[in-house]
């Protein structure tokens, strides 16, 4: 979790996550995102938001599963998955 990152406005943070091969196809990553959300919430974050390489499908799954959507972001190298955090809060 990446709080004042140069690319998010502000209330926004960043979740990165990533698991070895071994342990993927479990739901492990998207119950760590959820759980995430939740902890970033209770630091009075407002917005999370997940940057995914275009090319890595299994990621945006995860971003998918946990509840973000797809919108533009700022850079045009990701695609960025955001979700509110305020009504879990």
């Amino acid at each position: 979790m990446q709080f004042d990152q140069p690319y998010l406005a502000p209330g926004q943070v960043n979740l990165a996550y990533g698991l070895y091969p071994a342990w993927r196809g479990r739901g492990i990553a998207t119950r760590a995102v959820r759980l995430a959300c939740l902890h970033a919430a209770a630091a009075g974050a407002a917005q999370a938001v997940i940057r995914v390489d275009p090319e890595n499908v299994a990621s945006a799954a995860v971003a998918g599963r946990a509840g973000f959507k797809r919108t533009q972001g700022k850079d045009d190298r990701f695609d960025w998955y955001v979700q509110d955090l305020t009504a879990s809060a």
